[in-house]
C-alpha cells in the first residue's frame, strides 16, 4: 500500500489496486488465468471482494486475467477507454492488427497477443473526472503506446500504464512497442509537466518522481528517430529498413510473434517522423518505399522541403 486506500501488486505487469466503499477496484489485471489467481489470494487476504477493474489500454498483458476474476466476482464492473473497448471484447482483434489485417497465423494466437474475451460495462472518458465505488479519479489521456490508452490518479497517484517504462526495463527494450511516436513523446511530455505525489508505470517501479524515468524514455526515442533517419537517407521498403534497423539495434527476430510487435513499433516510429515531415514514401515499381526529407537551407534560413 502507497496511501491509505491505494496501492499495487508488483510483477511483471503492475497492477493498480484502490479500496473502495463496498471493495476492491484493480487497475488493469495482468497476462493471464495465472496472474489472476495470484491477485484473488491477494485480495482474499484482505478481505476484499473484487468490485470493479479499470483498464489502462488493450494488450493482452493487461487484461488477460478478466476472464478468471470475473468468474470469481460475477458482478465485478469494467471499465475502459472506447477503441480499447472494442478489443477487450474481441481480442481477436490484436492478432489481426498485428498481422496487417490478415487472419492471424496461428503463431500469433498465443497469450501474450491473445488474450481470453472479456466483457466491458462502462466505457471511460479519455480526459476527466470519474467516480467509481465511491472514490473519485482522474482519467489522463496517454496515447501512443495503444491508441486510446489512458492513465489513471488516485490519491494523488498516478498509474501511468505503459506511457513509460521503468529504467532497467527501459534498457532490456531496444525498439519499444508504440503505434505512434509522436503521440508517445506528446504523452512523456505531460506527464513529465505533472508533479503527482507518485508514479507507478505498468512496468517498473513505484517512484515519487517520474523525471528521471521520463526523460530516459524521451531520450531512446529521440535516438531511434535519429537512427531511423539515418538508414532513410537511401530509400528503403519497410521491411528492408526494419531488418537494418534491427541489425543497428543488435536484435534478432527469431519468431513470428516478435516480427509483428517490431514491425509495428518501426511503423509507429515512421508515423512519428512523417507527421513531423521527416520522412516520406512514394510508389515505384510495386514498392512502398521511405525515405528521409531533405531540407533546402539557403542563406542561413532553413528553406523548403526537397
Amino acid at each position: 500500500m502507497i496511501t491509505k486506500r491505494v496501492g499495487y501488486f508488483p510483477g511483471h505487469v503492475n497492477i493498480g489496486l484502490v479500496i473502495g466503499s463496498s471493495g476492491a477496484i484493480l487497475i488493469d489485471s495482468g497476462l493471464d488465468t495465472q496472474t489472476a489467481k495470484k491477485l484473488k489470494k491477494g485480495l482474499d487476504a484482505i478481505a476484499q471482494p473484487l468490485c470493479a477493474i479499470i483498464q489502462t489500454h488493450a494488450h493482452a498483458d493487461h487484461f488477460g486475467g478478466n476472464a478468471y476474476l470475473l468468474g470469481c466476482w460475477p458482478e465485478t464492473q469494467v471499465y475502459a477507454p472506447p477503441l480499447e473497448e472494442a478489443i477487450i471484447r474481441y481480442p481477436i482483434l490484436e492478432p489481426i492488427y498485428l498481422n496487417m489485417g490478415a487472419e492471424p497465423l496461428s503463431d500469433l494466437r498465443n497469450k501474450f497477443l491473445l488474450a481470453q474475451a472479456s466483457r466491458v460495462d462502462h466505457l471511460l472518458p479519455l480526459e476527466g473526472e470519474i467516480e467509481i465505488d465511491g472514490v473519485p479519479f482522474s482519467i489522463l489521456s496517454l496515447p501512443g503506446h495503444s491508441w486510446q490508452q489512458v492513465g489513471v490518479v488516485c490519491d494523488d497517484i498516478c498509474f501511468a500504464a505503459d506511457s513509460y517504462l521503468g529504467e532497467e526495463i527501459l534498457d532490456k527494450h531496444k525498439l519499444p512497442f508504440l503505434v505512434d511516436a509522436h503521440e508517445t513523446i506528446a504523452s512523456l511530455k505531460k506527464l513529465l509537466a505533472s508533479s503527482y505525489k507518485g508514479y507507478i508505470p505498468g512496468h517498473g517501479p513505484y517512484t515519487t518522481s517520474s523525471q528521471g524515468a521520463v526523460t530516459k524514455n524521451i531520450e531512446l526515442h529521440h535516438k531511434i528517430y535519429a537512427v531511423i533517419e539515418d538508414l532513410l537517407q537511401e530509400e528503403n521498403t519497410l521491411e528492408e529498413a526494419l531488418a537494418r534497423l534491427c541489425e543497428r539495434l543488435h536484435i534478432s527476430i527469431e519468431n513470428a510473434s516478435s516480427f509483428v510487435l517490431f514491425r509495428t513499433a518501426f511503423m509507429g516510429y515512421l508515423i512519428g517522423l512523417h507527421k513531423q515531415e521527416r520522412v516520406g514514401y512514394r510508389f515505384v515499381q510495386n514498392r512502398w518505399l521511405w525515405k528521409k526529407n531533405e531540407i533546402v537551407v539557403q542563406d542561413g534560413a532553413e528553406g523548403a522541403e526537397r
